[in-house]
């Protein structure tokens, strides 16, 4: 009796530990996920439209004056542990070095893209424009460094 006792436990505490392993490396390693390097800007498109589903979007890089320019950006390395508290910096630069929308937002959701709009006026010459973007982790301190992308704007 005494020898199946034995086996018993000895099975039971190995039950145990597989157990707490399982757990361990599918619940919990994934609740506690924290930033693998700076803040990363993967997507940084204008476009004609967008949609509320965060990857829906339609590429577009001309523009007629009076047309609404969106910006889309999707991002990756932003939380840390479930917290989430970042900068995004984004302006619009006419080539002739004139900036004519500047965007400063802090974000603590954890978001994995956003989108900005800007109602083109008489006030924007035509020509070539620079969407220029930087992300900063206000909790590690570091930045994404800037990314840019460009589009044309005509009169008509």
């Amino acid at each position: 009796m005494k020898a199946s006792y034995k086996k018993t436990m000895i099975l039971s505490v190995c039950m145990l530990i597989i157990c707490v392993g399982v757990v361990y490396l599918f619940y919990l390693s994934k609740s506690n996920e924290t930033n693998s390097g700076p803040p990363e800007i993967t997507v940084l498109e204008t476009a004609g439209s967008v949609s509320i589903d965060p990857n829906s979007y339609v590429p577009q890089y001309s523009f007629v004056m009076g047309q609404k320019i969106w910006v889309y950006m999707q991002y990756t390395n932003i939380s840390h542990g479930g917290s989430c508290d970042f900068s995004i910096s984004l302006s619009i630069t006419h080539q002739d070095g004139e900036q004519l929308a500047f965007v400063d937002d802090r974000i603590t959701k954890d978001e994995k893209a956003c989108f900005y709009f800007f109602n083109t006026t008489e006030a924007w010459p035509d020509g070539l424009y620079v969407v220029s973007s930087k992300l900063t982790d206000n909790i590690s301190g570091e930045d994404s460094g800037v990314i840019l992308t460009a589009f044309d704007l005509n009169l008509f």
